[in-house]
């Protein structure tokens, strides 16, 4: 079964739930029993089983309960009650003009911009009225454009010191387009879709359009103050935050890194610098790799106003975490027995 949609009761992946089944027999001691709901929508049971749940009412899912108690021939007229007892929460980060930008936890049944923008403390008085959200589901290219055509960028500004360090994912195209000799030569037909950019304009947004505002785990929130040139830093940093171009001095990837505070693991290497060209629907993703900049200053790529440079997590730097909280859990626990 599907997950919640935004802004209702239903239940969804990862909600807890408070179950308690009465049977009738008046032997039984009637508590609640808490369960988590899968990511397929699924609930387990106790006697019972799985049962989907996922996309329903709390009491859909207690007839749904019931009915699968008495198919399965586990009572015969049971009567249950569910609660929502915690509703899993998607982590969104907001960085830009707002006062306390970072990371923020909001329940996925009021994942909104509006709540958002408030769990950081609202917008700063530098604020402009464009607000971006980046969809990170995957790396988003830009359509249409040759790695070479990427590499070098509008008004001589280069995106990477090699054309191979950009990846083109074209978006899907239309069934009628696939196959028309007047698309560009060389695009695939099966096309990945990629992510997206989707902008907001504060003033003129309609509370009519909500779908517009709607986040999801992992969405990046950047609102653009005004007339100001930054960079937004996110990612395996000490303190994600947006950052303000000197007119007179180039930023360079590394530079916003340390900006950031650092990289919070040593084996943090891959970063990608997310820009959006003029006049085109789709941002450039460039790949960048902190050790090759680090010997090689053609590496270093020069960031533009509008970047978003994202150190991200690798199998390596997760590896490193899981060891790290083992070693604390660890010295945790030998500190509490030499206590005694």
């Amino acid at each position: 079964m599907g997950g919640a949609e935004v802004g209702t009761s239903q239940i969804g992946p990862g909600d807890l739930l408070d179950i308690t089944i009465v049977s009738g027999s008046g032997t039984e001691q009637i508590l609640p029993v808490p369960a988590r709901v899968a990511q397929d929508g699924t609930v387990m049971v106790p006697l019972i089983g799985p049962v989907p749940v996922g996309g329903l009412e709390p009491v859909a899912a207690e007839q749904r309960i019931a009915a699968a108690a008495i198919e399965r021939g586990i009572y015969r007229q049971p009567y249950i009650t569910l609660t929502v007892k915690e509703q899993h929460v998607n982590r969104v980060t907001v960085l830009g003009a707002v006062e306390e930008p970072g990371l923020v936890s909001l329940p996925r049944g009021s994942c909104d911009l509006a709540g958002a923008l408030a769990a950081a403390g609202g917008l700063s008085d530098d604020a402009g009225t464009e607000v971006q959200i980046l969809h990170r589901a995957n790396p988003s290219f830009v359509a249409g454009q040759s790695p070479d055509e990427m590499a070098r960028g509008p008004d001589g500004v280069r995106l990477a010191s090699r054309s191979d360090d950009i990846t083109p994912i074209f978006p899907a195209a239309p069934p009628e387009q696939i196959g028309d000799p007047s698309q560009p030569a060389g695009l695939p037909t099966n096309r990945t879709p990629s992510a997206e950019i989707t902008r907001i304009d504060l003033a003129a947004a309609s509370p009519a359009a909500p779908e517009s505002r709607m986040l999801e785990d992992g969405d990046v929130v950047m609102v653009t103050p005004e007339q100001k040139r930054v960079i937004h830093v996110t990612g395996l940093v000490r303190t994600p935050n947006q950052f303000e171009l000197a007119a007179d001095k180039d930023i360079h990837v590394l530079d916003a890194i340390a900006m950031a505070g650092g990289a919070t693991s040593p084996l943090a290497d891959k970063v990608y610098v997310i820009r959006q060209l003029p006049d085109m629907p789709q941002p450039a993703v460039i790949k960048v790799s902190m050790a090759s900049a680090k010997r090689n200053g053609d590496e270093n790529l020069r960031l533009a106003s509008g970047d978003l440079v994202s150190v991200e997590s690798t199998p390596a730097t997760m590896a490193m975490d899981t060891v790290a909280q083992f070693f604390r859990v660890g010295l945790g626990i030998n500190g509490s027995l030499a206590a005694f």
